[in-house]
């Protein structure tokens, strides 16, 4: 082959990645922990406890589109930690509502506060979302007990905290939670092919060898705000 035309392939094809990469750096949205580090954004827990899903209200402050990911974890001081279950953009001086699943059964949520974007969840619970329907409420309870099964390591107290509002909240009995939640513990356990002492040391956070490849997701960011997907 042409060597002259060697270096023009290898020309255009630097200037279209130069190019991709000046439009995502200037011109494209923004990670939700970028906007929080910038104090463009505001999140806030709207549902009470016991709600499955919650909801949450995010607020773009910023001048560019908010691109919010599935998985993403909230933490708050004040209520409950939760994991995000919908991918969702965000236009400058705007709010949408997002739907969430509690990550902490033992702590309860509280309407009104305040929560800020703490990195992501392992596969394993993303795995769970993703095969979640979040509008049936049978089946989002069965993710969210399978969800509290990981981030407990198996080891739910269903007297307490947000485990105890659902009780109160879906009307049922605590002996049929505790049932509920011997079968998600065996759900878990058989999806993952875990034993129980690998259950116990389970992480419910990405790794960071998950995290490594943080260069895809950011690209992923740039082509969910160039194309409008």
């Amino acid at each position: 082959m042409n060597i002259r035309l060697i270096l023009l392939l290898i020309i255009i094809f630097g200037f279209a990645i130069g190019c991709g990469a000046i439009s995502y750096l200037s011109g494209g949205g923004i990670t939700l922990e970028q906007a929080y580090n910038n104090q463009q954004v505001d999140i806030i827990q709207k549902t009470a406890a016991g709600t499955v899903p919650h909801n949450v209200t995010i607020t773009n402050n910023g001048s560019k589109p908010l691109i919010v990911d599935k998985g993403t974890i909230l933490k708050s001081k004040d209520s409950q930690d939760l994991v995000l279950i919908d991918d969702k953009k965000i236009s400058p001086g705007a709010n949408d509502t997002f739907r969430a699943y509690c990550m902490e059964a033992d702590e309860k949520a509280v309407p009104g506060a305040t929560l800020t974007p703490a990195g992501y969840v392992s596969n394993q619970i993303k795995e769970i979302i993703d095969s979640s329907n979040p509008s049936d409420l049978q089946n989002a309870t069965a993710s969210q007990l399978q969800i509290w099964i990981i981030t407990s390591n198996g080891q739910v107290d269903p007297f307490t905290g947000e485990a105890a509002a659902l009780v109160q909240k879906q009307n049922i009995k605590y002996y049929q939670l505790r049932e509920k939640l011997e079968a998600a513990n065996t759900t878990v356990k058989t999806r993952f092919n875990l034993t129980d002492e690998e259950l116990q040391t389970l992480s419910s956070t990405a790794d960071s060898s998950t995290n490594a490849g943080s260069w895809v997701s950011d690209f992923r960011q740039w082509i969910k705000t160039t194309v409008g997907i």
